[in-house]
């Protein structure tokens, strides 16, 4: 695994797919098929919500329809932040990355 420097800019990036053990494919095809699957549907929520706006639906119907959307965001964060924690984390940890633990930080705080 190449060594990462620590400086202000890379602790103010996100983590590119080669750091904390990435270097293999990110997501199984398994999982990676239920992301696109959530996103899909959750882009389709968001046209539904372009078309409520458009049509002039209450705002309490469209708030209600905003709320299923960012929890289904927030179920495809869940699914990406498990992954990273069970792929790269670990085999970054398995590695001796004594960065690992900062850049779990970065990603927790930015993203959750």
């Amino acid at each position: 695994m190449a060594t990462r420097t620590k400086t202000a800019a890379a602790a103010a990036s996100a983590p590119s797919p080669t750091e904390a053990g990435c270097e293999r494919e990110m997501m199984s095809a398994e999982k990676r098929e239920e992301a696109l699957k959530r996103l899909a549907r959750a882009s389709g929520q968001v046209a539904g919500i372009s078309r409520m706006i458009d049509d002039g639906r209450h705002c309490t119907e469209v708030l209600q329809q905003i709320a299923a959307v960012q929890k289904a965001l927030d179920a495809v964060g869940n699914l990406v932040l498990r992954n990273y924690l069970e792929r790269c984390v670990t085999t970054a940890i398995e590695d001796g990355d004594p960065l690992i633990y900062d850049e779990v930080m970065t990603v927790l705080t930015r993203y959750r």
